[in-house]
């Protein structure tokens, strides 16, 4: 199989899944920024890397890069795991072109009303898209999607990863050594419940030493505002953006993710898990499909400060039952969320779709 990948950037999962389909016998062409930081370990795995800057969605020059390529290349499947690789191989291609397998990650955003859903998911050539979760599987079912088209394979990790990083102690970020941390990582967007998790830290009494480490940007002004507040100041710590954001999740004694909506499979999540973090996440999306309530973490209701307050609570005053979660946590990415498995499912996909009938050409206008 050659299976050509159309993208602009590409995760440590997805670099792996390339690599080891290089080394179960196949072709693998990644199409991708100039620029991208991944290129050096794709072509050390045996990718071959040829970049083709995406602007947008209708970016023509990158339209016609591709068709060239792809006239030259003649692959088997065609792989665009972004909203904008998606529309521009459509665009490049007709149904004479191999078999296109989409990528969705997240929950929302789809309108049958809006045109670039048909440059893009509900276009009916679109052969396959992943799922990464069946959260995600289930609302695209609502767009009357064939079934057969849509297939859940969860974006594995593998705990080595995390195991090798350098790790920053509390004292190198000028974190209390005594307190008990919760650890929040990600680009902070009113979608993400910041506010919720700021007033179930504001629930608890300060001399339960619990406070809030935030990794990542703050887009939210109400959390800026709350963080910033007399009663909260002194327990919350802003660390911003950090390339070594996964490696400090280790420091943390739990990590929550109190989504409000859209989430398909946090990987925070699954970084803190396979550090051993037990995580507290909403019954939101996907996270249900992540964590075993009580057994490798804790699942509470969205939009719930008292419920989040109440789970922090209780792992902070038992430390063991918190250590036991934590490493059920990593046993679960180990067992469950482990990239080899979506390396065989997701070879196992691109094959199924370059044997597949070719689905019909003309997109159809919405109902």
């Amino acid at each position: 199989m050659h299976l050509l990948v159309v993208t602009t950037r590409s995760d440590r999962s997805e670099t792996a899944v390339y690599g080891a389909l290089v080394a179960r016998g196949h072709t693998v062409t990644v199409l991708c920024q100039p620029d991208t930081p991944e290129a050096a370990t794709l072509a050390a795995s045996g990718v071959n890397v040829i970049p083709n800057r995406i602007r947008h969605r209708l970016d023509l020059t990158a339209v016609y890069t591709m068709r060239r390529i792809c006239r030259r290349l003649n692959p088997d499947v065609i792989y665009a795991p972004r909203n904008d690789s998606l529309s521009i191989t459509l665009l490049a291609t007709s149904g004479k072109h191999p078999a296109i397998v989409g990528y969705r990650g997240t929950i929302g955003h789809i309108s049958r009303w809006d045109p670039a859903a048909w440059l893009t998911y509900l276009h009916p050539r679109v052969a396959r898209i992943l799922c990464v979760s069946e959260a995600v599987r289930t609302y695209l079912l609502e767009f009357n999607l064939p079934k057969n088209r849509l297939v859940t394979i969860h974006k594995g990790h593998d705990v080595a990863w995390y195991d090798a990083m350098p790790k920053p102690t509390r004292a190198d970020l000028g974190l209390p050594a005594d307190a008990f941390l919760v650890g929040f990582t990600g680009r902070m967007r009113p979608v993400k419940g910041g506010d919720v998790l700021l007033r179930a830290i504001a629930n608890i009494p300060p001399e339960r030493k619990v406070h809030l480490v935030m990794v990542g940007a703050i887009d939210d002004p109400l959390v800026q505002q709350l963080a910033a507040s007399p009663p909260l100041r002194d327990r919350i710590h802003r660390l911003g953006h950090r390339t070594d954001a996964a490696a400090i999740a280790t420091l943390f004694d739990a990590f929550a993710m109190p989504s409000i909506e859209r989430e398909g499979l946090p990987r925070a999540v699954i970084e803190a898990m396979s550090q051993r973090v037990a995580p507290i996440v909403t019954s939101v999306g996907g996270m249900p499909e992540l964590v075993v309530n009580g057994v490798s973490g804790l699942i509470i209701p969205p939009r719930d400060a008292g419920a989040l307050a109440a789970a922090i609570e209780s792992l902070a005053s038992d430390p063991i039952h918190c250590r036991q979660l934590g490493n059920a946590a990593r046993t679960r990415i180990e067992s469950h969320f482990n990239i080899r498995h979506t390396i065989a499912k997701m070879e196992s996909l691109f094959l199924h779709a370059m044997h597949a009938p070719p689905p019909e050409e003309r997109p159809r206008t919405p109902a």
